[in-house]
């Protein structure tokens, strides 16, 4: 049986690797809209649109430019959506998710003795192209 672990996460801004992804989450929720018709007596419901919001934390080298870029995102007032892709695992046939995010939020930490971390929340605009 095959185990998926964060140790082989990546994210990708475009197609170059941005940094290691030491943990990250895709909150994916999907509205239901009541449909009942007058006269029944139970609920019904159809689906709604989805709503994708997400966090990650990654380890980057200052001295990356497409990192730094990315990143530099938040600070542009005039910001559009930015295609990144999420991948669990590097090999071919690995799980990935491909979206266009902005992000909302960004903390920098840096521990001594450790890797530079970067923590980031986002909200995801359009679809996402992966499946579990």
């Amino acid at each position: 049986m095959t185990v998926l672990t964060g140790s082989d996460g990546d994210l990708i801004y475009g197609t170059a690797r941005v940094g290691k992804v030491r943990d990250w989450t895709l909150n994916i929720n999907r509205d239901a809209l009541e449909d009942t018709c007058v006269g029944e007596y139970n609920r019904t419901f159809i689906t709604g649109l989805r709503n994708t919001t997400g966090s990650c934390t990654i380890y980057y080298d200052p001295s990356n430019n497409t990192a730094v870029k990315l990143l530099n995102t938040i600070f542009d007032d005039a910001a559009t959506p930015q295609d990144v892709s999420f991948v669990f695992n590097r090999s071919e046939t690995g799980s990935r998710f491909r979206c266009n995010i902005l992000f909302t939020g960004i903390t920098e930490s840096v521990d001594t003795g450790a890797a530079q971390a970067v923590s980031c929340t986002f909200q995801v605009s359009g679809e996402i192209d992966g499946r579990f």
